[in-house]
């Protein structure tokens, strides 16, 4: 069985939608706090992942900063003694939509506020999904994509551009961030 992480800023029926048709195709699911009881709200199973990495410090802000995360995304098959020793999935899919940095930077957000919507751990699971080649999407609209490549069977002949195509839109949508809050505090150099 293949697990997916999703850990949404956006509660919305995208992340509905693609809880339902994951679960649908015998994926488990696990998610951030707020992502899982959602979910859980919803009627759609989803493990929190503090209970893979432990009692939550700072009030959940860290929990997604983990190695048992970035080790189940960063794995290869040649390390699954290693995570199954660890109770650790492998994590196939990863869904995160970030905090609303550039929104709030548009809306003339004070410096508190650009800190408070600055997501870390988003980019971070962006980043390490794309780098250990697992299928992650970072934006509502590569649904439709996902759900016809799995309709389709999952065909492993198909997944290798899948997987390429969403690792670049990822990592664009994750230097697009970067860009904006580097472009924020830049201005702000006097």
């Amino acid at each position: 069985m293949k697990t997916a992480l999703l850990a949404s800023y956006e509660k919305d029926a995208a992340l509905l939608r693609l809880g339902r048709l994951l679960t649908k195709n015998s994926w488990k699911l696990l998610g951030s706090a707020g992502t899982a009881k959602y979910l859980n709200e919803n009627n759609v199973a989803c493990r929190d992942v503090a209970e893979i990495v432990g009692k939550p410090i700072l009030g959940h802000r860290v929990v997604t900063l983990s190695r048992e995360l970035h080790a189940g995304l960063l794995s290869t098959d040649a390390d699954q003694a290693e995570l199954d020793k660890l109770g650790v999935p492998r994590i196939d899919l990863v869904y995160v939509t970030l905090y609303p940095l550039g929104k709030a930077i548009d809306a003339g957000a004070s410096q508190a506020e650009v800190i408070e919507k600055t997501d870390i751990g988003g980019p971070t699971l962006l980043r390490a999904a794309a780098k250990g080649r697992r299928v992650v999407l970072s934006n509502p609209a590569q649904i439709d994509i996902l759900e016809s490549w799995i309709k389709n069977g999952s065909p492993e002949s198909e997944r290798e551009a899948l997987v390429t195509e969403f690792a670049a839109a990822a990592e664009r949508r994750v230097a697009d961030y970067v860009d904006a809050s580097a472009r924020y505090w830049e201005s702000k150099i006097k």
